[in-house]
């Protein structure tokens, strides 16, 4: 492993769940990538056409035999499939390979943190909060494909379908059911059970581990924005009313040093918004479809459909929460960058610097913001809408079913 960021344990963490999938682009750092992963990330996404049509078919051939709770069941895995499926082709642009490059060669602060005390006080804050966020989310996304997978096993066995070859008057239960052409789930159970925890696993990394990475990224867009502020707020003061001479040669070059730092925090968030914008929009879509149908599975009374939704409730509100609230510190903190500069001794400045204070004041203006599609801004506010939709339709189905 080469120094530097990528030496930082929850970068390691993060290559270690996305190295299995192909999702991490070893290959831009010079580490050799295994033919089986490079044909395996290839696999990934025929596997998940297959799966798509094959439960699409599941529900429209059984959609009157199947119960109301399993149908929702298959609803979720479904719409997992789909996320998943546009997440396993990400790997395949070259844009993401330049965003990840690009984050953990040039942009993470733990190449800034020699430029200053502050600068290494931030990057030590966020190098620990990113650890222990990590930390939390690769312990969420195990529990809840376990609790996933481990309830249908449980319930299988106790149907009896590990003390018979004789299924045909066995009960049994699945993570994912599926139905293609020639090959029903309930003709092929041990091979399914198995498979369904490989299937569950890329699922998690796709969903967990590459929103982990981007709020990885967040994170350190927010340091970004922290020392931009702190600059800014102490830039150095004149020893009179008036800059001298010298005093606006140094205050010029430290003006033009912030500009720089502002314009690749705005270009690199720009490129995360880009890239990433109709994943988030997709995320939105899932996480309002998705969210109602877990909510009235959960709200049925049964333990063991509290194990088994229940954690993936908590990942599913989880994501969508965190994502919208670290993206929401990032334009809060940008705010801050105004008041900063307007707050400027600009009136001790000869002309020059005053007019690069005036530019650049201009520039600040628009908060840095991540978007959905160049659109639908990530935060908070779109968080409560997505939330108070979600409500509204778990209470009109719960309504129905009824």
């Amino acid at each position: 492993m080469k120094p530097g960021a990528l030496s930082l344990d929850y970068v390691r963490t993060v290559r270690r769940f996305l190295w299995f999938s192909g999702a991490w682009p070893g290959e831009v750092f010079g580490e050799a990538v295994p033919r089986f992963i490079r044909c395996h990330k290839y696999l990934i996404v025929v596997q998940y056409v297959l799966g798509l049509i094959g439960q699409v078919n599941f529900l429209w051939k059984f959609n009157k035999e199947i119960s109301f709770l399993m149908m929702g069941h298959v609803y979720i895995t479904t719409f997992l499939t789909s996320v998943t499926l546009v997440r396993s082709l990400l790997p395949f642009f070259q844009e993401y390979k330049n965003i990840t490059e690009e984050f953990l060669t040039e942009f993470h602060l733990y190449y800034h943190k020699t430029k200053g005390k502050y600068e290494a006080e931030i990057c030590a804050f966020w190098d620990w909060l990113s650890s222990w966020f990590a930390l939390y989310q690769m312990a969420l996304m195990v529990l809840g494909m376990t609790l996933f997978n481990a309830l249908p096993v449980y319930k299988s066995i106790q149907a009896g379908a590990f003390t018979t070859t004789d299924l045909h008057n066995v009960t049994v239960e699945f993570a994912v059911y599926f139905d293609i052409a020639g090959f029903h789930c309930y003709d092929h159970f041990y091979i399914l059970t198995a498979l369904n925890f490989y299937f569950s696993y890329i699922t998690s990394c796709s969903v967990c581990v590459l929103d982990l990475l981007l709020c990885l990224i967040v994170f350190q867009i927010i340091g970004h924005i922290q020392i931009l502020n702190y600059k800014i707020e102490n830039i150095r003061t004149p020893e009179g009313l008036k800059y001298n001479e010298d005093e606006n040669i140094q205050v010029g070059k430290t003006l033009i040093a912030i500009i720089d730092h502002h314009r690749d925090i705005v270009r690199f968030a720009a490129s995360i918004s880009s890239f990433f914008g109709p994943l988030l929009a997709i995320n939105y879509m899932f996480h309002l479809v998705s969210g109602c149908i877990l909510l009235l599975e959960c709200a049925r009374p049964d333990p063991e459909t509290l194990a088994r939704f229940g954690p993936l409730t908590v990942i599913v509100f989880g994501e969508l929460i965190q994502l919208s609230v670290i993206f929401e510190i990032v334009g809060y903190k940008s705010e801050k960058l105004i008041e900063a500069v307007y707050c400027m001794p600009w009136e001790s400045m000869d002309v020059s610097n005053q007019k690069t204070v005036k530019f650049f004041l201009s520039r600040i203006q628009t908060p840095i913001q991540l978007t959905a599609m160049g659109i639908v801004p990530v935060g908070v506010q779109t968080m409560l809408k997505i939330l108070k939709t979600t409500l509204s339709y778990f209470a009109l189905l719960k309504s129905i079913s009824e």
